[in-house]
């Protein structure tokens, strides 16, 4: 597998407003507005909110969207607080990479599609501890790219 580079970092908070408050009054980093997600994992369906820096930084900020926040989001903010949650990395070939890891016995525990833009999520068992994505890009990473084809989608 070959790993071109660092996508982005995941944040898991149980406040959106006060996490992308706190990193843009303190860091300058601007976020954009809200989006309504739902990501399909081998646990099922999770409904999520999420803020994405408009200023290619490469930090998205997520929530649970459940009432309870009884989801993946919600039970690592529980455990852990709020954290990083997930490192997402750019691959030449999305689907050797799957290959690769499937080779290993490692499969993924979920998927997000939207357009052209498709990511494999992998538990953190499988990488000591980290929450890991992999995404390929159709072409040279452009940031606002995955924030359109995220935005048509929710």
């Amino acid at each position: 597998m070959h790993v071109v580079g660092i996508d982005r970092i995941v944040i898991a908070t149980d406040d959106l407003d006060r996490t992308s408050g706190t990193l843009s009054d303190r860091l300058d980093i601007g976020f954009g507005e809200l989006l309504s997600l739902t990501t399909e994992t081998s646990a099922g369906s999770h409904d999520l909110q999420s803020v994405i820096d408009d200023s290619g930084v490469g930090i998205d900020i997520v929530s649970s969207d459940s009432a309870d926040g009884d989801d993946a989001v919600g039970q690592f903010v529980d455990e852990h607080g709020t954290g990083l949650y997930a490192l997402a990395l750019q691959v030449a070939d999305l689907d050797a990479a799957r290959a690769d890891l499937a080779a290993d016995g490692v499969d993924p525990v979920g998927e997000i599609a939207a357009g052209e833009f498709t990511e494999y999520l992998y538990h953190p068992r499988d990488f000591d501890g980290l929450f890991v994505f992999l995404a390929e890009f159709p072409h040279a990473y452009e940031s606002n790219y995955r924030l359109a084809a995220l935005r048509d989608q929710s």
